[in-house]
């Protein structure tokens, strides 16, 4: 049931590439806030380098997900209803943003593990 919820929620009139190119312009105005976050809470681990891309990677699919998503809730609420009128809904960019943050966080925690 939840893969048919994930397939139904990604089949839209939009041109794959236009909603493609829409989703990235979401993301990309969550990552400033997202890598802003995570650097001010993994600075405190500045003398170990592991660590603190450790630290790093774990805040930016968590908690950095979390804030710049509340931030876009409460102080960017119009910009959904832009991209509801392009045909891309609420759960889309939601989860766009969540998918993205987890790649690069597991990345970054999976760097962090070779560096040791």
């Amino acid at each position: 049931m939840f893969g048919s919820y994930l397939a139904n929620l990604f089949i839209m009139p939009l041109p794959a590439r236009n909603k493609l190119i829409l989703l990235t312009v979401f993301y990309k105005s969550t990552l400033l806030l997202s890598v802003l976050s995570s650097a001010a809470i993994s600075i405190f681990s500045i003398f170990n380098v592991p660590g603190m891309l450790l630290a790093f990677g774990f805040c930016f699919f968590s908690g950095s997900t979390v804030i710049s998503l509340l931030h876009k809730e409460g102080y960017k609420q119009q910009e959904y209803y832009f991209y509801y009128n392009k045909g891309i809904s609420k759960p889309q960019l939601i989860l766009t943003c969540i998918i993205g943050n987890l790649i690069i966080g597991l990345s970054l925690i999976a760097l962090s593990n070779y560096a040791k």
